[in-house]
This record gives structure tokens, sequence and C-alpha cells, in this order.
């Protein structure tokens, strides 16, 4: 019955305190550090561990109730939901990828990390992993000037990172430094979406906890369609945004856009 986060709340942060409350926990979850099933902290361990009104840690637990990631039963406590919420409804844009070398030629970067760590749930299960198995992450910030653009978070199974392990930090994205060993690269799936700040983003690109940012996920695969890299990027939505090029075309149902050459475009 733990919340494991050695995170702290900030009273002077213009996003409430339940809000707060609310990401890191969900963070927990989504992480793995909260597993299916697992009673979390009540109302009272909450007000103890982050030091808030029982109002605040009601609020943020009806929150992750009302997201589908807890259940709450009185008398027997809040325990993380044993079903995931839905998915969310797809949609394909061709193409729509990052320009990795273009970004890495056009920003600076700075290595928070790189070393072996027990994978998250969510990251073992898209690499193929047993939760809790190592493997090779790499968290970068990418700047354009000063002014910090996004926040990457990268893993890699160890067997596929040995490969690379041990290179001097550089500007180079993991990606290419896995094609540059050697690794063939043939496909990937991206979803695009948005989200807010936590701690460790907010930190990382300067910006208030709960800022809105814009959550890119990509998992990478190798010619035999075996995953080789999930990469998290989180972007602040005023210093980067996605241009699609359109053509207009004649279909079977009458004039369309389809998708041209897409370009990633951080913003000055």
């Amino acid at each position: 019955m733990t919340a494991q986060n050695s995170a702290t709340l900030d009273p002077a942060s213009p996003v409430p305190l339940y809000q707060q409350l609310f990401l890191l926990l969900r963070d927990q979850i989504n992480g793995g550090a909260l597993r299916p099933g697992q009673k979390i902290m009540g109302e009272a361990d909450l007000c103890l561990a982050y030091d808030v009104s029982r109002i605040t840690a009601k609020r943020a637990l009806n929150e992750l109730a009302d997201t589908g990631l807890v259940v709450r039963q009185r008398g027997r406590g809040t325990r993380v939901s044993d079903r995931l919420p839905p998915r969310p409804m797809k949609s394909s844009i061709d193409g729509l990828l990052e320009t990795v070398g273009q970004m890495g030629r056009d920003t600076s970067v700075k290595v928070l990390f790189t070393g072996l760590r027990p994978v998250p749930a969510d990251v073992a299960a898209q690499l193929d992993l047993k939760p809790g198995e190592e493997a090779l992450q790499t968290q970068r910030v990418r700047a354009l000037g000063d002014q910090p653009v996004s926040y990457l978070d990268a893993w890699v199974p160890s067997d596929i990172g040995a490969r690379i392990m041990g290179q001097e930090p550089s500007q180079v994205p993991v990606l290419i430094q896995l094609e540059q060993a050697g690794v063939a690269v043939s496909s990937a799936t991206q979803t695009i979406s948005a989200t807010l700040a936590d701690a460790t983003s907010a930190q990382a690109l300067g910006v208030p906890m709960g800022a809105p940012l814009i959550d890119s996920r990509r998992v990478v695969f190798d010619a035999e369609d075996r995953p080789v890299e999930v990469i998290r990027v989180l972007y602040r939505p005023e210093m980067y945004q996605y241009e699609i090029s359109m053509r207009r075309v004649q279909g079977d149902n009458g004039r369309a856009w389809i998708p041209g050459t897409p370009a990633a475009v951080p913003q000055g």
C-alpha cells in the first residue's frame, strides 16, 4: 500500500495540488511502480506523505478513478484497476515521422542519463521484454539555442544496446547510432497526442508541472520485425510543430487531400 515516488509537490506552482498529486500517482501506475490490483495510499496516508489536505487527496484519487486507472471501494480502499482504460481511436498519417537527422543537426543535446535500468511494464510490453528486465535507457534534452525543445526517453533491449554502450555522449540520436552499429532498422509505429508535464519532464524542459506538452511515442522495428527501440519525446508546444505537406488529388469518391512529404519544424 505504497506510492513509490520521491517527488514532492510544489505549492507555489500555478498547477493545483490535486492535479500535481494526480499526475504523480498516474505516472507510478503507467510506469509499473504501482501494479494492477495493488492497493495504494488512501486519503489519510496521502495527506501525511505529501502534506496536502484531505480534500486535495480525495480529489486526486477521484480523478484517477474517473480515468479508469483505479477502483475505489468503501471499506476496501483504492486499488489499481485490473482493466486498462479503452484504447483511443487511431488515425494514420503516412510518413509523419520526426526527421531525426535534421533534428540532430539543428539542435543541441544534453544527455541526462545513459545506462542499464530495469524496464517499466509499459515499455517492456512494447519491447517484448519481461517487466523489470534490464534495458539500455537514454534520457536527453534537445534545445534550440538556449531554449529546451524536447525531452527524450529512449529504451533499447540490452543485447542491442550493447552495440552502442560505452560510446561518448554525442549529438547523434540513438536511432542513428543503432544504424551505424549495424542494426537494420526497417519500420516504426508512432502515436502523437497531448499530455501534461510531470515532475521529471517539467524540470527537464523548464516548465511548470501540469504544463501542456506534445507527446510523441514511437516503436522501431528491425528487418525481422523485432522491436529494437521505444522512444517517447515530449515537446514544448510553443517551441515545436508538425508541418505536413498535402496534395489535392482526384479519387474514386471525388477530390481529396493526401499527405505529401512532412517536416518536423522546431519553432525559434
